[in-house]
């Protein structure tokens, strides 16, 4: 058993924000119902206000194990105990969970909201890479502690993705919790601006920053690719486009409210969700030049040139 998840427990206990209180292994449904159903869910962390007025429930996914699991452990308590909408999930997923289980965990929490659980999925420790997430989980409680990691980085990360940006007709807008919404993003936004009348909506922006999917060789505007609009249980969307941000709500927001802003979009995906700058890549060059050709009526690329925003090398 790894001893970082422990170590969490107890930096986040110490380090509780004024107002609220920290618990850890709590459980979710009384002791009675996990005797019936013969498993017990329970989460790592559970911060609570004084007043009681709201809930997060932490899960820290650190080592390669399925972390769907735990997500599916939450979802069926709320058959038997259904939670308040002053509850909210959250599963903070390391660079050592391999890429298609965190984001078939990602993809989960878009169903929990479905079933009218407030839910996120955000990064565990996003700068540092698999192989030291490993070395971490396997050292002494001691060692944790002379590793100066930074745990309020953790904790700013978690409030930062379950506080809406702005609300705007009935929906709250989010800063994106998870590299995988990220590049959901970018193909949303590559998808829509076909569409003649979205691309009339967009009309035709000057960008300086943009996300670069490898995968694809697409690129979209960095702050488009920063914000989604989590589904709601009311209504559940074709899964390409659950949960994420869309053309028409960005070109109505960004024309009314100031703290929609590209500046802080951008500090959000390199800071907390550790993307990076790209260093100059001819091989980039090539491609942002192919796919410039193809949005040259909805792209003016500014003055001082493109800058590319990528994911950290784990992903």
């Amino acid at each position: 058993m790894g001893k970082l998840a422990q170590y969490m427990q107890d930096e986040f206990a110490t380090r509780c924000p004024a107002g609220w209180k920290c618990s850890s292994e709590k459980r979710v449904l009384s002791a009675e119902l996990e005797r019936r159903i013969g498993y017990s869910p329970r989460v790592d962390v559970c911060c609570e206000r004084d007043d009681g007025s709201r809930r997060l429930w932490i899960e820290f996914e650190i080592s390669r194990a399925d972390p769907v699991a735990n997500h599916a452990k939450f979802a069926t308590s709320h058959l038997f105990k259904p939670f308040d909408e002053t509850d909210v999930f959250v599963s903070m997923v390391s660079s050592h969970v391999t890429r298609g289980r965190r984001n078939l965990a990602s993809n989960t929490v878009h169903l929990l909201r479905h079933i009218g659980i407030n839910s996120f999925q955000t990064v565990l420790f996003p700068t540092i890479n698999p192989e030291r997430i490993k070395q971490l989980n396997h050292s002494s409680i001691e060692q944790l502690q002379e590793a100066s990691l930074d745990i309020a980085s953790e904790q700013e990360r978690v409030f930062q993705v379950v506080d809406p940006v702005l609300e705007t007709d009935g929906q709250r807008v989010h800063f994106t919790s998870e590299l995988f919404e990220v590049i959901r993003n970018l193909h949303q936004w590559n998808h829509q601006i076909s569409d003649p009348d979205t691309k009339k909506l967009w009309k035709r922006r000057t960008v300086t920053y943009f996300v670069f999917d490898s995968a694809s060789k697409l690129f979209a505007p960095s702050k488009f690719c920063a914000y989604v609009i989590p589904n709601q249980s009311s209504s559940i969307q074709q899964t390409p486009a659950a949960g994420l941000m869309d053309i028409a709500t960005y070109c109505k927001v960004d024309q009314s409210y100031r703290g929609f802003d590209g500046q802080r979009a951008r500090v959000h995906l390199t800071k907390n969700l550790g993307m990076k700058l790209s260093a100059p890549s001819v091989t980039i060059d090539r491609a942002f030049e192919t796919w410039l050709q193809r949005n040259d009526s909805s792209i003016v690329v500014h003055p001082n040139g493109p800058k590319f925003i990528r994911a950290p090398d784990w992903y």
